[in-house]
């Protein structure tokens, strides 16, 4: 009885939440625009199709630099469509992306314009012509032939001094933030203090700090200051707007880590309403999966939030399963984050480029404490804060870039996603156990315990997730090299299930030869 109230509290929390996320959603919105070049006896139309804003404002003044700027270069040229709408077509929607199209196409970094004429060589010759007079601007138009595959630019998002101050700051927040958590452990330590044996899962040797979900938050926001000296549009806003969103994982997961009171299922409820916050205030709702059935049902908004919110919720409770050795969750999520980072540069998202990388910077400067010392601990808010950050950029990345699919994110977290369910299915099914139920026969404890030798459970501890990192840079790295085709994508995850359960087998039932096992003298 003592429970249902507060999980009453949480689930109404995240009915309103999704309510909201579905009816009161902000809309963003693409720019349409449509000219006309007269040639001689015959006439050029250009069909503008820009990425999406995120405010009617960003909209309308992205619209009038660029009217400004063709009526700089083409005074004869007449202005037949200007339209900021919420939704495209299909064959719009087509445009941003990569695949081959019946006409030139020139491709921007905020659009794509298509060079239609009654005969096709004009067409081309225009697309030509662009390209040529803006290959040296800030933004050229790159001509690309019709019926080829049309990639896209890569903006310089990454290439300057400030990004990497931001990045440095984020790293150098967490690393301070992390000193004054051990600096002053005696003061805190009756809260913060994980100790070696409460529970199965533990495989530390001694109480320690499980707050480090401060020092993460610490350069989150040390960063997000430095933010504003960047002139990145709305983006200071998106990026605030993401870490209010992340505020409901964090805090219920800090609170648990001091109090050890908070149930699995009220953090669940607490991390998919941040997910159903995130789908409200940034429009991060999947819409597709490219698979068709679930593509179908994606069309329904109600649906599609739903399972959003279900989604981010999971994935950040499946960063906390990993985390239960020095270094494995943490690095783990760096080499994701970087892969987010790569990816979004490519298709010049700035929020999800911005909030990788100073996520991934932040956490470099926890890992400084956590491995292999590990004096310092994620615990439930930093691991939840982790989870829902990851799972949010990656939402983010696939809503507001057409031409990313959506199993690129299921790849790069497959390792926790699949450990999830793998543990849900070896509790319940094959043990008859609460799936909530925590033991110690994760992979990672497998392999402390019958792979890693060392001199003291500390070193034997930090030797852990080296294992892990390695195994997860195959799948990573096809996720990167094939981040827009989805066959090639779901072919990888599902070849990283079967290496996991062979490898869970082989670890279970034969002995490992010692030349394999790892030894300190």
């Amino acid at each position: 009885m003592t429970r249902l109230f507060p999980r009453l509290l949480l689930a109404s929390i995240l009915v309103l939440a999704l309510g909201l996320a579905m009816f009161a959603r902000p809309p963003s919105y693409f720019l349409l625009m449509d000219w006309r070049v007269p040639e001689a006896d015959r006439a050029v139309n250009l069909e503008f199709v820009f990425y999406q804003r995120p405010t009617l404002n960003d909209c309308d003044a992205l619209a009038g630099r660029l009217s400004q700027i063709t009526l700089a270069r083409c005074p004869q040229c007449t202005l037949t469509r200007l339209e900021c709408t919420t939704k495209i077509q299909p064959g719009a929607s087509h445009l941003l992306g990569t695949a081959p199209f019946e006409l030139p196409t020139g491709r921007m970094a905020s659009g794509v314009v298509v060079y239609r004429a009654d005969r096709p060589a004009d067409g081309t010759a225009m697309c030509q012509a662009a390209h040529d007079a803006t290959v040296q601007t800030a933004n050229p138009a790159v001509c690309q032939p019709a019926n080829q595959p049309r990639p896209l630019l890569a903006p310089a998002l990454v290439a300057d001094l400030p990004a990497f101050v931001i990045v440095g700051l984020a790293l150098l927040g967490a690393l301070l933030a992390g000193w004054l958590i051990l600096r002053y452990e005696h003061l805190h330590a009756h809260l913060s203090h994980d100790h070696s044996d409460a529970g199965p899962q533990k495989v530390h040797g001694q109480p320690t700090p499980r707050i480090g979900g401060i020092a993460l938050a610490a350069g989150l926001l040390l960063a997000g200051g430095a933010l504003l000296i960047r002139p990145l549009g709305s983006m200071q806003h998106e990026y605030a707007l993401l870490l209010l969103s992340a505020a409901p994982a964090f805090v219920g997961g800090l609170i648990e880590d001091l109090t050890k009171r908070v149930g699995v299922i009220e953090r669940l409820l607490l991390t998919m309403i941040a997910g159903a916050a995130a789908a409200w205030l940034l429009g991060g709702v999947l819409n597709r999966l490219d698979v068709p059935v679930f593509d179908q049902l994606l069309v329904y908004l109600p649906f599609a939030v739903i399972f959003t919110a279900f989604a981010v919720g999971g994935i950040s409770n499946a960063i906390n399963i990993i985390d239960g050795v020095n270094g494995l969750a943490g690095g783990f999520a760096i080499l994701a984050l970087a892969c987010l980072a790569f990816i979004a540069n490519q298709v010049g998202d700035a929020l999800v480029f911005y909030g990788a990388a100073i996520l991934a910077g932040s956490l470099i400067g926890f890992l400084f404490w956590n491995w292999p010392s590990g004096r310092l601990f994620l615990g439930d808010g930093g691991a939840y804060l982790v989870g829902f950050m990851l799972s949010e950029l990656a939402v983010l990345l696939v809503v507001r870039n057409p031409a990313v699919s959506p199993w690129f994110p299921m790849v790069l977290l497959v390792y926790p996603v699949f450990e999830t369910f793998f543990s849900i299915y070896r509790r319940k099914v094959m043990r008859g156990r609460s799936p909530g139920h925590p033991d110690g026969l994760h992979l990672h404890q497998l392999i402390f315990r019958r792979l890693v030798r060392a001199s003291t459970p500390l070193r034997r501890n930090s030797r852990v997730a080296p294992y892990l990192w390695i195994a997860n840079v195959f799948p990573m790295l096809m996720a990167v090299v094939f981040w827009n085709r989805t066959g090639v994508l779901l072919l990888c995850a599902l070849a990283f299930c079967l290496f996991y359960v062979i490898n869970y087998w082989a670890i279970v039932h034969f002995r490992v030869p010692d030349i394999l096992k790892t030894r300190l003298s």
